[in-house]
């Protein structure tokens, strides 16, 4: 799929990249439900949502996904690992079963 653009935003393409975005934070720890809860992290949230449309390596992303252990953090070719490793450090954001 690649990046997503004005051009190629469908709500097909958008659901699937959300759902690697929900499945990227999930595994490495990370609760998204707690995330768009938190009103001082609207902006944070807003961002990862673009970060991962603009994410042009959605097959390796799913790729890794299907196979990576939980809770071992965001590859290297995720944008928003920087920010869910900061995230799996703030017991506010910690998923159930952590």
């Amino acid at each position: 799929m690649s990046s997503l653009t004005t051009d190629s935003l469908t709500i097909e393409a958008f659901e699937a990249r959300m759902l690697l975005r929900r499945r990227m934070f999930a595994r490495c720890g990370v609760s998204v439900a707690a995330l768009h809860a938190t009103r001082d992290l609207d902006d944070v949230a807003r961002r990862t949502v673009e970060t991962c449309l603009a994410c042009a390596a959605d097959k390796a992303c799913a790729g890794w996904l299907d196979a990576a252990p939980s809770h071992t953090g965001a590859p290297v070719f995720c944008s928003n690992r920087r920010l869910i490793a900061s995230l799996c450090n703030d017991s506010r954001f910690v998923a159930d079963g952590s």
